[in-house]
């Protein structure tokens, strides 16, 4: 009976270490690559949130400027719209003051037909552009302060009295004054005195308010008290103004029924003093210091008090 050879060194120690050796490899070459392809996915990760990032803080830039780019259209829009209605407003005032020469120059003719005697007696003259004066002698006095630049209304009290004054005959005497001066001085004056209004001192008016800019504050005591010592023939004082009066030429508020009294007392020629408010805010708000400032001193005055 033939016995069964054994294979030398072939036995199940030496197959452990085959197959322990086999596991390794494959072991290596599974974990080797997965372990850098996880790198390279964070680091991939990691660029895009970068990107993402940015591309946010671009899209909050982007809208940012939107919402800048759309306010700047609107404050273009209202400009736009405030300044039509300011053409408007002003071609709206320039018929209006033609329509008043107009039916002045139809009453002009009916004027010197009246006898001495009967010249108004205790009603005052009329004038030919509607308002009513008590005489002859007339003094304006004209806020150009800073805030007259807003709506142009240094720009309306400069034509309203043009047309004014062209309207009136050679008898009229008057003289301007303007609030703040100028180099810090509460006020100016044209001729410090009155003077008859022929066609020459006509043009001098005329050159002296085209030269009229808006500046400073609003010393209103200044000027209406020069007016009313050193004007002794006046009969009228006119004063157009946009705003309340104030301590000199400061922004401090000047105390308005302090400076009414003081104006009443002052007046001991019985001078009529009329008052024109200008500017569309003066119009709305009635109870502003402006207003009643105004209306006021017109009322102890027996003057009229006029707004536009």
């Amino acid at each position: 009976m033939a016995r069964r050879r054994e294979i030398p060194g072939l036995n199940i120690a030496l197959l452990d270490i085959l197959t322990g050796a086999l596991g390794a490899v494959i072991i290596l070459y599974v974990a080797v690559p997965k372990g850098s392809t996880q790198k390279k996915e964070v680091e991939a990760r990691a660029t895009i949130a970068v990107q993402e990032n940015e591309i946010t803080k671009l899209h909050a830039q982007i809208k940012s400027r939107d919402e800048l780019v759309s306010e700047m259209q609107k404050i273009v829009l209202e400009l736009e719209g405030e300044n039509k209605r300011l053409k408007q407003r002003g071609e709206d005032q320039e018929v209006k003051i033609n329509s008043l020469a107009s039916s002045a120059s139809q009453r002009s003719g009916a004027e010197k037909a009246i006898k001495p005697n009967e010249n108004f007696i205790g009603k005052g003259l009329p004038v030919d552009v509607g308002f009513e004066f008590k005489g002859k002698n007339i003094v304006f006095v004209i806020d150009v302060s800073g805030s007259m630049v807003r709506e142009d209304r240094i720009g309306q009290v400069k034509a309203g009295l043009k047309m004014l004054i062209t309207s009136m005959p050679s008898d009229y005497k008057l003289d301007v004054i303007y609030f703040p001066g100028k180099m810090h001085s509460p006020f100016q004056t044209l001729w410090n005195g009155l003077n008859p209004l022929e066609a020459n001192r006509k043009t001098e008016i005329y050159n002296f308010l085209l030269k009229l800019r808006a500046r400073g504050y609003t010393p209103t005591r200044k000027a209406l008290t020069y007016a009313l010592e050193n004007y002794k023939e006046a009969t009228d004082i006119v004063v157009l103004s946009d705003g309340a009066p104030t301590a000199g030429n400061t922004s401090k508020e000047a105390d308005i029924s302090r400076l009414l009294l003081d104006i009443s007392k002052l007046n001991k020629n019985n001078v009529r003093i009329n008052t024109i408010g200008v500017g569309s805010s003066f119009l709305k708000n009635k109870d502003s210091k402006a207003y009643v400032f105004l209306q006021e001193l017109a009322r102890d005055h027996g003057g009229f008090f006029f707004g536009f």
